[in-house]
């Protein structure tokens, strides 16, 4: 193992809430891995500079192991990447900046695997046939599109308050080969049951004035992205109809999981640790949270 230090952090504006360095640290410290994880409150504006200022700041972006990305720089930091994943090629939005041995910044997004992951601690299988129910759109809900394509969904439905706000999530499905609709917020509690899965991408508190609407029973399994406040309006009301719920730090603990091996893929030789079973039960320890097997 080489005795050079590596640097990473969370990019985003607010940022002081962000628990990703309590997970990357976790995962750091069992690993062994010697990168350096902190937090950069940085808005749109601020980018071009930021990343200018890279070579000076760290001697090198050889040093850099690489970034988290959160809003509202998932789609404003795709053109500084010299390369881009499939994946952010078709969803034109990034949460992960990864620097290769020579310092070149390469483009991912490890929030399909966040979502398809939390979604199977919700009890959902993989399966070909069915659609998943999306409320909102943006980026998390393009990220939502990509997981349902891999967990074999054949459907997306987004309901959503502005369709003009959604044009981009439909040419999303469009590349996945899924069938894809719009409808008003206001017909999800009607249409809920009809879905294999649930994806609400909605702010905190967004989706309260459909509790009451919803039915008591039958409800498939609910993503809510928010981990804080939780439980949220929507989650409890899933959670008293007996349904199987996931939240937003279950997304965060896989997708974390999945920049853990991509920050340390030229740190470490070798991955000598390389149970990530037992990478993911730290960060979840750090999150507080019990990882569902």
């Amino acid at each position: 193992m080489t005795d050079q230090i590596y640097y990473a952090g969370v990019l985003g504006s607010p940022i002081a809430h962000s628990k990703s360095p309590d997970i990357h640290q976790a995962a750091y410290q069992y690993l062994a891995a010697p990168i350096r994880y902190e937090r950069f409150d940085l808005t749109q504006q601020q980018v071009d500079s930021f990343m200018a200022s890279l070579p000076q700041r760290y001697g090198s972006t050889k040093y850099l192991a690489g970034f988290s990305v959160t809003m509202p720089l998932k789609a404003a930091l795709v053109p500084y990447m010299a390369q881009l994943s499939s994946r952010v090629e078709r969803l034109g939005v990034l949460n992960t900046v990864v620097f290769d041995r020579e310092g070149i910044a390469h483009g991912y997004n490890t929030d399909v695997d966040g979502v398809r992951h939390a979604l199977s601690t919700a009890n959902l299988a993989s399966t070909t046939v069915g659609s998943m129910g999306i409320l909102g759109a943006g980026g998390t809900a393009s990220a939502a599109i990509a997981a349902a394509a891999d967990m074999g969904l054949s459907e997306v439905v987004l309901y959503v308050r502005n369709p003009d706000r959604a044009k981009d999530n439909l040419t999303v499905a469009e590349h996945y080969g899924l069938e894809a609709q719009l409808r008003k917020l206001t017909e999800f509690p009607q249409k809920v049951q009809a879905h294999q899965a649930v994806v609400s991408t909605l702010p905190a508190f967004a989706a309260d004035w459909l509790v009451e609407q919803l039915p008591t029973q039958n409800l498939p399994p609910l993503l809510d992205v928010i981990y804080e406040p939780w439980p949220t309006a929507l989650a409890s009301a899933w959670q008293t109809a007996g349904a199987h719920v996931a939240s937003g730090l279950d997304m965060l603990l896989y997708q974390g999981v999945e920049q853990v091996k991509l920050f340390t893929k030229k740190v470490l030789e070798q991955h000598t640790h390389n149970d990530w079973a037992i990478v993911t039960d730290q960060m979840a320890t750090a999150l507080g949270i019990a990882r569902k097997v």
